[in-house]
């Protein structure tokens, strides 16, 4: 099995993991085969699953998903892979990515038709909400994940209590039969279905992606005060923006960070400050570190690197390299040794390269012969990956 077979069974099985998360179940029912369909007597607009039809009413909550990664779910570099699979493996990543039973695949010439619709309509809906728009005829896997993913089961709605209501079970609103108010919705195992794998799939002890049980064993879910579900940063006052690594304000307010002279060493502190799990928490991003001793003239004298990452390989079976992530409240120093005579000042620089892991998958594709639209669908996702990265710190200290 060469480089490129293995990379597309991991990255396949990375995303398959997470349908036997056993431990986070919550819902009884709600995540398995969820399909949205009902024979409900509502109007067309009512029975319409795409976002948006949603957005007609829920105009808010539309803006702030339609930037979202939620909404890239059915992405380029996940469905160029599908070819080499078939479309039953490509279903096993749409469980997270697409998880409605409507947006499955019913065979192979649906998955290739969708290939090739991704190709010319890259983007699955429209962000000015038209419904008679080109994108909302699209089949509502190309939305990702949407609305009805988390709301809608057999067309009935779901979703939190009202705003400052403690009120549980169903509502009457009128519209579309009312919904019924769950308090599950504000709460982290909600998310668990997708953002938790398996123990039984765990390298070097830990699930490839760990983000619940991280939570679990930081300060944030104790009752009291600092209790925050991954809801209170992930969707703050029920922004529907779910934003993560790809967002840099949002990864830096994270993070407190410092540059010292201290007895004539420069030193970068970082402190996870308000993340409730590891940073990064999952295998995909890379954080790089970057120290550069300058003379006066601005010259570099020498240049140190650091990583914060968790970086996994396949060799006589899956295995982790390095994992030196910080936990919820760790900090870290990093310190530029042994700079020379004439050092002036000492610059850091912290980049984010949230889709690291997935370039190299890419890049290993691309080396084999690919369908036609998988190719082009392969080389726009390494392209928007490569565009991704981004400065997330930069600062100097004197050694005068």
């Amino acid at each position: 099995m060469n480089l490129s077979t293995l990379l597309k069974c991991s990255f396949l099985a990375i995303i398959g993991f997470i349908m036997v998360a056993a431990g986070y179940q919550n819902l009884d029912g709600y995540w398995d085969n969820p399909s949205a369909q009902s024979n409900h007597d509502w109007t067309k607009l009512e029975k319409n699953m795409r976002p948006e039809a949603c957005a007609q009413c829920h105009e808010t909550q539309f803006n702030a998903w339609k930037s979202s990664q939620h909404s890239k779910a059915y992405s380029p570099g996940l469905i160029g892979q599908f070819p080499g699979m078939g479309h039953g493996q490509g279903n096993d990543c749409l469980r997270c990515h697409a998880p409605l039973s409507e947006q499955l695949y019913n065979g192979e010439k649906d998955m290739f038709n969708s290939l090739a619709t991704l190709r010319k309509q890259p983007k699955g809906f429209n962000p000015d909400a038209d419904l008679d728009s080109q994108e909302a005829k699209l089949p509502l896997r190309h939305a990702g994940v949407t609305c009805a993913v988390c709301h809608v089961r057999n067309g009935n709605r779901f979703g939190p209590p009202r705003k400052g209501s403690q009120t549980l079970g169903h509502l009457n609103t009128g519209t579309h039969g009312g919904f019924t108010a769950l308090k599950q919705f504000e709460q982290s195992g909600f998310c668990a279905e997708c953002h938790q794998f398996p123990q039984s799939y765990a390298i070097n002890g830990k699930p490839l992606e760990n983000t619940v049980f991280e939570w679990q064993q930081s300060r944030f879910p104790k009752k009291g005060k600092e209790e925050k579900q991954c809801q209170g940063c992930h969707m703050p006052d029920r922004k529907h923006s779910f934003k993560g690594i790809h967002d840099k304000s949002f990864t830096r307010q994270g993070l407190d960070i410092q540059v010292i002279n201290k007895h004539g060493l420069a030193q970068l502190k970082i402190t996870s400050k308000n993340i409730g799990h590891a940073f990064p928490t999952y295998v995909t991003p890379k954080i790089t570190i970057q120290a550069q001793a300058l003379n006066n003239q601005q010259k570099v004298l020498k240049t140190w690197h650091w990583e914060i990452v968790r970086e996994v390989f396949y060799g006589n079976g899956w295995q982790e390299k390095q994992d030196t992530r910080l936990k919820p409240d760790e900090s870290r120093i990093y310190i530029a040794n042994d700079a020379p005579s004439n050092t002036q000042n000492i610059k850091f620089t912290i980049s984010v390269v949230p889709d690291n892991f997935y370039k190299g998958v890419y890049r290993s594709l691309l080396s084999d012969d690919l369908q036609a639209d998988a190719k082009v669908l392969i080389e726009r996702a390494l392209n928007t990956a490569n565009e991704n990265d981004y400065i997330l710190f930069s600062d100097t200290v004197s050694l005068r």
